[in-house]
């Protein structure tokens, strides 16, 4: 009985979270008919991903998009362009090789990576300019919510919890090592 409530309320959670999302985004992908191939992108509302196809030219439907970002901004109901900025360069995992922009936080800067036409993140633009205006300056807005010492410092990118556990460690230890030598000391 337990799973079935617990079952009933992700179901719940997953139907409102599709509901926010536009009715030509849940269209299944239409390669339309023709001769010419041009590379597309389709938005797949189970698993909240823009996946790559071939449109033939003609026809299909309103869930086509000639890029990744635009895909997302149409139909993710997680996008933002922020939190975008702050992902790891990713290549991709196709063949071809693409000079695009990707913004590197931790220098505050956009940077050239070749890209391989499909796939990857959305951390990836077509010039230098639209980069910086999108995510320049914008780092002091990010935050680790898993993390809270890294809100300390807004240039901090990588924040560990394995880390501050560790430290912890080493304090308690540190501080157990000296009370036994004192009171070994003070009993004698």
């Amino acid at each position: 009985m337990k799973n079935l409530l617990l079952l009933g309320i992700f179901l719940s959670v997953f139907q409102i979270s599709l509901s926010n999302i536009p009715e030509f985004c849940k269209e299944p992908p239409d390669m339309g008919r023709g001769t010419t191939f041009a590379f597309s992108v389709y938005y797949d509302p189970q698993i909240d991903k823009c996946n790559p196809f071939f449109y033939q030219g003609e026809g299909g439907n309103a869930n086509r998009f000639s890029s990744e970002r635009d895909c997302l901004r149409n139909c993710s109901p997680n996008a933002e362009t922020s939190k975008s900025c702050h992902l790891k360069k990713e290549s991709g995992g196709c063949t071809g090789t693409f000079l695009r922009y990707y913004y590197d936080s931790v220098h505050d800067k956009c940077k050239k990576f070749i890209w391989t036409g499909c796939l990857g993140n959305g951390n990836r633009f077509f010039d230098q300019k639209s980069c910086n205006a999108t995510c320049a300056g914008i780092h002091g807005e990010f935050t680790f919510p898993d993390c809270p010492l890294c809100t300390l410092n807004p240039h901090v990118v990588f924040c560990s919890t394995a880390i501050i556990c560790g430290v912890l460690l080493a304090l308690i230890v540190i501080a157990v090592i000296g009370t036994v030598t004192f009171l070994v000391v003070k009993s004698k």
